[in-house]
């Protein structure tokens, strides 16, 4: 009886190989124009970032699939007067005129206490929930985020990182990766 029940998952896990193997066949078929068109238009986003919200200038609440088409830079911090917040901030400020040509937003979430961002001219939005921010990116005590146009969390840290490697991460974006791998 057992022998009998071996050689039938035998068979069907050789039928699933053959299965596994004729797909890959099946899948480099040329696909039409109209497929390559949607699979351009629609970049796949393999790590979607998480939702968070703020109040617009007018009042409006917005959430980040409100933005889909511009990188964010969102920086956690427990306070304006933090150490590594203010060191962020001096990198951001370095190249923000790069970052402004991307069309780039800029987000902050205090955990602990809130107050006014000094000694630059990035126009933060601070946001009104961070704690839950922080909660869904999971960061600790500081940390650093870029979202690419397509929604997808590109880079994440909780180290301090130079200007120059935020500008790296949204010129080299999931997308733009992807893209090249295909050409």
């Amino acid at each position: 009886m057992k022998f009998g029940r071996v050689t039938i998952f035998v068979i069907c896990l050789l039928a699933g190989i053959a299965q596994t193997q004729a797909a890959p066949a099946q899948a480099q078929a040329s696909p039409s124009p109209k497929e390559k068109q949607k699979r351009s238009a629609v970049p796949n986003v393999p790590r979607p970032a998480p939702e968070f919200l703020w109040a617009s200038v007018n009042g409006k609440v917005k959430r980040l699939k409100d933005v889909e088409g511009q990188p964010v830079v969102l920086i956690f911090a427990t306070d304006p007067q933090q150490k590594e917040f203010k060191k962020q901030v001096k990198n951001i400020t370095k190249v923000y005129k790069n970052l402004a040509e991307r069309k780039a937003l800029f987000f902050v979430a205090f955990t602990r206490e809130t107050g006014v961002i000094t000694g630059s001219d990035v126009p933060f939005v601070v946001l009104p929930d961070p704690g839950s921010a922080a909660d869904a990116y999971r960061v600790g005590d500081f940390g650093i985020a870029v979202i690419g146009p397509d929604g997808n969390l590109d880079y994440a840290t909780d180290r301090i990182i130079p200007g120059i490697k935020i500008i790296n991460v949204m010129d080299n974006s999931y997308a733009v990766q992807s893209q090249e791998r295909r050409e």
